[in-house]
């Protein structure tokens, strides 16, 4: 994925608006190029961010890389807000989270973990069918979607217009999320 065009981060009051839309050099040349430097890195876990614009999509990046030494587990990316194809349309449907979770888990033994979004109605039903379908844990908060804008051209800051905002000021819409999930 060529991600979107520049400019695709701004600075906020009080955290990062950012419309990267999953930038990436690839399965094949992440395992030849940036695998062995992470593989080096002394401690940290390494969980490989997997994003698709199909079901199956998510299934064969979890199955390629299932095999690879050096990969801790997944976090199965279903909640990014800016991307037009493989990002939120997964982790905004109970029903297409389960699938992408069981179908990943069918695949792999390795740790699961879905990213799921709080842009959504009802965040405990994502959680449960994410839960029902297999994760190991579950990544609640994604970016929250905003805008921002330069008053005085009346333009957007970002070339995607929305972006994903990201910082301490989502930290009370995270312990909320957090909090409803546990409760339920």
């Amino acid at each position: 994925r060529a991600g979107n065009p520049p400019p695709r981060i701004y600075e906020t009051a009080s955290g990062m608006l950012n419309a990267i839309g999953l930038q990436n050099v690839a399965v094949e040349a992440f395992i030849r190029d940036k695998l062995p430097f992470l593989r080096g890195l002394k401690g940290p876990k390494i969980l490989v961010n997997l994003a698709g614009e199909s079901v199956a999509e998510y299934v064969e990046l979890a199955r390629r890389l299932d095999g690879v030494p050096g990969i801790d587990g997944f976090a199965a990316n279903s909640s990014c807000p800016n991307c037009d194809h493989g990002g939120m349309e997964f982790g905004v449907d109970p029903a297409l989270t389960r699938e992408v979770v069981r179908k990943v888990r069918r695949v792999t033994t390795r740790f699961l973990m879905p990213k799921l979004s709080p842009n959504v109605t009802d965040v405990t039903a994502i959680a449960k069918a994410a839960a029902d379908g297999g994760a190991d844990a579950l990544s609640l908060v994604n970016t929250l979607v905003g805008i921002a804008v330069d008053a005085k051209r009346r333009t957007p800051r970002i070339s995607t217009v929305k972006g994903g905002l990201s910082g301490p000021a989502i930290k009370p819409v995270a312990l909320r999320t957090v909090w409803q999930v546990h409760r339920a």
